[in-house]
């Protein structure tokens, strides 16, 4: 059997930081993401029929872009916020088996 070791406040320091990256990339996709949409609606490339050709094929693949970075960024943040949530139940459980083993066995030095 292989033996694991944590650092708690590593490992929660990580999930942390993985949340606010996916919080981030919400962030960008509200910001930058919405403008991009805001400024391609207009159609800068023409009502011609290369530009209706070109809007055939850029509208679909956009909306698919914009979406995948939203669900990225709530991706994201739910595992950060699930590792968090991961090292407490470990630490818990190794609590409550420490006190297990100690009723059982009583404290021995």
């Amino acid at each position: 059997m292989s033996e694991l070791w944590l650092d708690p406040g590593q490992a929660a320091g990580g999930g942390r930081d993985l949340a606010s990256a996916g919080q981030h990339l919400t962030e960008l996709r509200t910001g930058a993401g919405a403008e991009v949409a805001a400024k391609s609606a207009t159609r800068p490339w023409g009502n011609d029929d290369i530009g209706q050709a070109f809007e055939r094929n850029y509208r679909p693949i956009e909306q698919q872009v914009l979406q995948a970075w939203e669900r990225l960024g709530a991706y994201v943040e739910e595992l950060g916020d699930a590792s968090v949530q991961t090292v407490r139940e470990a630490l818990r459980t190794d609590e409550i088996s420490s006190v297990r083993v100690e009723h059982s066995f009583g404290k021995r030095s």
